[in-house]
């Protein structure tokens, strides 16, 4: 599920208008407001189908349910986009070709990122190849969702529905929580922490909103679960194979030597996983980005209670001055410092609660 927090689109035009990256960002934002239309006018038209009514008439029952536990909504999610393509954007991500250090841009104002989008896939690729000449890891991959964290009131996309008819429900109910999470909890420069907690937040809410509001044991809740199972046994993989690479690129071994023992590990996540390309360092250093800390933020929550409030309000409390420096990617130990103290926040809605 590939989901991300955008942030970098939202300021970027009155931050160094020059660069023909910054004009394709802002136009395509712009492109976005131009399409939308209430969603309560598209819940109006007779045409609707009725999987896209269904779809649609959930996102107010998320929203609710967000806010109830102190997520705040800031006004998202009112209107809707109708695309004409599979992804909204597509993004780049770059790693040395023996590293698993990913590439940053920095920006004035929003500071900076391990990757950026772009609204149109020739130029996507245009970026992917000038990066490959100089001898980068090159990830690119369509985007179907993402925050503009806090900046723009966002709206719900087309390609945030799921492709599947058969309770796909999960599949928005996750996004939502987890894009919600990046419009609330955002700090400069750490993309790591950024995602990561908004895709612990996302799998953890949305497993209890499906609960609450399905069942235990509806179609609607397994469907998620049986996801998260495959999700856990990809990270597995994924985390095993990340640690060989981090060793070898650490070792004394010759760059001949290294480069054909990452083939080698490369080839065989191909074949475990059935992944369509040979992944590199690039989508390697990507995977750490969205799933580190996850054991502590899993702590932090049992630590509050299981109280979304509380939790979120501790998780609030992190910023720059947490991490040693830009782009940390062991977060765990910053987010381990949070349970030394006492959970504060006053009780609210919480997953020990039904």
């Amino acid at each position: 599920m590939i989901r991300v927090s955008f942030a970098l689109l939202c300021a970027l035009c009155g931050a160094c208008t020059a660069t023909g990256y910054v004009a394709q960002a802002g136009l395509g934002q712009l492109d976005l407001f131009a399409r939308a239309r209430d969603i309560d006018e598209v819940l109006d038209d007779p045409n609707i189908d009725v999987r896209k009514r269904k779809l649609l008439m959930e996102v107010s029952l998320v929203l609710r349910y967000a806010r109830a536990r102190g997520l705040k909504d800031k006004g998202n999610y009112r209107k809707y986009v109708d695309l004409p393509r599979g992804a909204v954007v597509w993004f780049t991500a770059a790693a040395p070709e023996l590293s698993l250090e990913p590439k940053e841009w920095s920006f004035p104002i929003v500071g900076s990122f391990t990757y950026l989008g772009w609204f149109d896939f020739v130029r996507a690729m245009k970026f992917r190849r000038s990066l490959e000449r100089d001898g980068y890891d090159v990830y690119l991959r369509g985007v179907r969702a993402y925050s503009t964290g806090g900046w723009f009131r966002d709206p719900i996309l087309s390609t945030m529905l799921p492709y599947r008819d058969d309770h796909g429900t999960w599949y928005l109910v996750n996004v939502l929580f987890h894009e919600l999470t990046h419009a609330n909890v955002l700090v400069n420069d750490q993309s790591t922490f950024n995602e990561s907690v908004a895709s612990f937040v996302g799998d953890m809410m949305a497993r209890e909103y499906l609960r609450d509001r399905f069942g235990a044991g509806s179609e609607e809740a397994k469907a998620f679960e049986e996801e998260l199972e495959e999700d856990k046994v990809r990270g597995a993989m994924l985390t095993a194979a990340y640690k060989e690479l981090e060793t070898l690129y650490a070792g004394n071994r010759s760059r001949a030597a290294k480069l054909a023992a990452k083939r080698r590990i490369m080839t065989r996540v191909e074949s475990e996983l059935g992944l369509r390309s040979t992944p590199n360092n690039a989508m390697m250093a990507g995977f750490r980005t969205y799933n580190e800390g996850l054991k502590e933020f899993g702590q932090l929550y049992a630590h509050c209670g299981r109280d979304w409030e509380r939790f979120l309000s501790v998780v609030r409390t992190i910023d720059e001055d947490d991490f040693p420096e830009e782009q940390v990617d062991d977060i765990g130990p910053v987010i381990a410092k949070r349970l030394s103290r006492p959970c504060a926040g006053h009780a609210g809605r919480s997953g020990a609660s039904r």
